[in-house]
């Protein structure tokens, strides 16, 4: 017996029950041949084999090739050897022998044939509309996934092969077979579909011969659908009274979409500026459920009316509608039940509870842009409204927020300026709860920062450092202090701890990207800017950060790569231009410097700096003519200035105008008397000119404002010394210790 063989080893039996060789058992046969069974005929069907009474039945075949029984139902085998013991089971058919199937013997001449199935006119067409529903879906997943080119052609192909269907079913008379559910399908997605894609007059010509035909038993659902349609045309009226025809069709007991309705003709008398219209059927709908962003949207509406009271009491209905989402509290550890720790070990986070955290900010930030928005509204003083929403918030269930309200509070100040008032509402929290204290700790040394108030600074840093030492803003904060006293060692210490508390921190990322490059550590400055790209892929500031390391580093191809890419998001940007011109004549390419030094010019003109680097390289280049015309811009912006007119000047000096050029220094001479570069100039176009009386004026004058400017350094000078010889004497004084006697 092979190992692979199944059924192979059942016909081993040696038991008594085994009735296999019962012929061959002379004893058992002369038994039997006593009995009343061994005396009768043998069966008629049976004529010819010598049996006794257990032999079993041969198999019966009948015309068609399916093996036949020799009972009702049961199925026989074989007489040959290697049958299947008699049980009282009906036998299966199944032999030993590798070569039998279901009881037929492979050396019989007989042979099974099987008609094939042949299927109807029916079944084929229900094969192509199981095809044609495929492809929709398919459409729908396409769209799902905003691959709208591939969603489209799919619901055309439906579309096609469910009218070739339709076009079978004439032609074969099975008409009244029609799938119109799969008809109603394939064209409600070929007109969502078109819709998509922004073909309106398509999807809405289709929609309406869905709405005009009465087999199609949701035309409420479908004028929905056209009055979307309607709205993404900004035909606001049309849409309102599709919206309105879709409330009349759809019954009430599917509320849920009657609701959704009335949001949609909100946003649609929103966009026509009809806010009373819009507030009434937000009013609808806030009534009957109750949500956070329709009464939001609902105080939009009466902020946009300039509705005090109606204001406050949307404000105290927002502040009715219930959180529904666990506190930080339901997962803290129990000391007991190491069970239960396992289980809150695994939801801590979730998607389920990275879904609440999520819905909980969004809930938390739609309160306070409500409370910003509303408290300057609601009374004629600032202050008062915002004390009046803090304290209705402080009633509530969203208690935890009126701290936050107060930051706000502060912050708001802070952006009117209104400086004073800003430190007076932090101030009020060093005395709460240590937690909120090192909030505002930490926006008070903030606003001392921009204050340039380092002393205050660093004391606000230091206290919030001392309510919570690992608070990632307040390191960052002492850091910012040390760097604007380019104690750079110093405050790099401070920016690597609060990364080392929170490495996601960008602020302290980029602060110690800025203090690496300030001390000369290119590499782990580049390494900073490098994880800051990574987290911010479009914040063009990283990459110009980047390009000035690598230009420091005298890398200008990898610079030049980093301001193009800064460049392509901001091809506008006149500073960028005139970075990557300052590449190109650092590597000595003026050429293709001049090309983007002139591309910043056009974009700002009254950049100094470019004027300046176009005037010089109009000079450089034996064109003084064309330099006039950007220096006399730079005159014309920064006319204080003599620096400008004296390039004016020269300006037309070396081009060979030397009347101009007269002219101009003498009105230079005239504003800034005192100049003796412009005098010496004078003096030597007046000699060349041949005006010797007036080179002799203004030579004399040129000696009296030298003169003027010798006796002024030697003032500077002796006061000078007479400071170091104060500051000398102190010093010596105060090395000394004094004894006082008593008498």
């Amino acid at each position: 017996m092979s190992d692979d063989d199944l059924y192979g080893g059942y016909n081993d039996d040696d038991s008594p029950f085994n009735t296999e060789n019962l012929n061959y058992d002379q004893q058992f046969q002369q038994a039997v041949a006593k009995t009343s069974a061994g005396r009768r005929p043998p069966p008629t069907g049976m004529r010819g084999i010598p049996t006794a009474g257990f032999n079993k039945q041969p198999v019966m075949l009948g015309k068609t090739g399916v093996p036949g029984t020799a009972m009702k139902r049961g199925i026989g085998t074989a007489s040959s050897g290697g049958g299947r013991p008699m049980t009282a089971v009906t036998g299966a058919g199944f032999n030993s022998s590798k070569n039998m199937v279901a009881g037929i013997d492979p050396s019989s001449s007989i042979t099974l044939t099987l008609e094939p199935k042949i299927e109807s006119e029916e079944e084929k067409i229900k094969n192509l509309e199981k095809n044609v529903s495929q492809l929709a879906e398919e459409s729908c997943f396409a769209s799902e996934d905003n691959d709208k080119q591939a969603a489209m052609e799919k619901a055309k192909e439906a579309y096609r092969k469910e009218r070739l269907i339709i076009k079978q079913r004439e032609e074969k008379n099975l008409t009244d077979q029609t799938n119109t559910e799969l008809t109603g399908f394939i064209l409600l997605n070929v007109a969502c579909q078109y819709a998509n894609a922004g073909n309106h007059a398509e999807g809405l010509n289709i929609y309406n011969i869905l709405t005009k035909n009465k087999i199609f038993q949701l035309s409420g659902r479908l004028k929905t659908n056209i009055g979307n349609i309607f709205f993404q045309q900004k035909q606001y009226l049309k849409a309102i009274k599709m919206y309105r025809m879709a409330l009349d069709q759809i019954p009430i007991t599917n509320q849920e979409l009657k609701l959704q309705i009335h949001r949609n003709i909100a946003l649609s008398f929103i966009k026509m500026g009809q806010f009373n219209d819009a507030a009434t059927n937000y009013e609808i709908i806030f009534k009957d459920r109750p949500d956070l962003k329709i009464g939001f949207n609902l105080l939009l509406c009466y902020y946009a009316l300039g509705d005090r009271n109606r204001m406050k009491q949307c404000f105290l209905e927002l502040l009715k509608i219930p959180l529904k989402i666990p506190d930080d509290d339901d997962y803290q550890s129990h000391p007991t039940d190491q069970q239960a720790n396992l289980v809150l070990e695994v939801t801590r986070d979730d998607k389920l509870r990275r879904y609440e955290r999520k819905k909980k900010r969004e809930i938390e930030h739609c309160i306070v842009t409500a409370v910003k928005l509303i408290a300057p509204a609601i009374d004629t003083d600032f202050a008062t409204g915002y004390e009046f929403c803090i304290e209705q918030v402080k009633m509530s269930e969203y208690k935890d927020l009126a701290h936050d309200l107060e930051i706000q509070k502060a912050i708001v100040y802070l952006k009117a300026k209104n400086f004073s008032m800003a430190i007076e509402t932090l101030k009020d929290f060093e005395k709460r709860d240590i937690k909120v204290a090192s909030s505002a700790a930490t926006n008070l040394s903030f606003l001392y920062y921009l204050e340039k108030d380092l002393q205050n600074a660093h004391k606000y840093a230091d206290l919030s450092l001392r309510a919570d030492k690992y608070n990632p803003a307040a390191l960052t904060n002492k850091g910012n202090c040390y760097y604007a006293e380019s104690e750079f060692e110093r405050a790099k210490h401070f920016y690597e701890d609060a990364l080392k508390v929170d490495a996601s921190c960008v602020e302290a990322l980029y602060n110690l990207g800025l203090t690496y490059s300030k001390i000369g550590l290119y590499e782990q400055a580049l390494d900073q800017f490098f994880k800051l790209h990574a987290m911010q892929r479009n914040n063009t500031q990283i990459y110009v950060k980047i390009a000035e390391i690598n230009a420091k580093k005298t890398d200008y191809d990898q610079a030049e790569n980093w301001y193009m890419q800064a460049l392509r998001a901001h091809p506008k940007d006149s500073e960028l231009l005139k970075c990557i011109g300052n590449i190109y004549d650092e590597q000595g390419d003026r050429s293709q410097a001049f090309q983007y030094y002139h591309d910043a010019y056009r974009f700002d003109p009254s950049n100094l700096q470019t004027i300046e680097w176009l005037g010089t390289y109009y000079i450089d280049s034996q064109y003084p003519e064309k330099a006039v015309e950007y220096f006399e811009k730079a005159a014309l912006g920064r006319p204080s200035q003599v620096k400008w007119h004296l390039m004016v000047a020269s300006c037309y000096r070396k081009s060979g105008n030397y009347a101009a050029a007269l002219e101009k220094y003498k009105m230079i001479h005239t504003r800034f008397p005192d100049n003796t570069e412009c005098l010496k100039f004078l003096v030597r176009i007046c000699s060349d000119l041949g005006y010797t009386q007036e080179a002799q004026e203004f030579a004399n004058k040129l000696k009296k404002a030298e003169k003027m400017i010798e006796v002024k350094q030697a003032r500077i000078s002796s006061s000078d010394k007479r400071k170091m010889l104060i500051k000398g004497r102190k010093s010596t004084f105060e090395g000394k210790n004094f004894i006082i006697l008593n008498n």
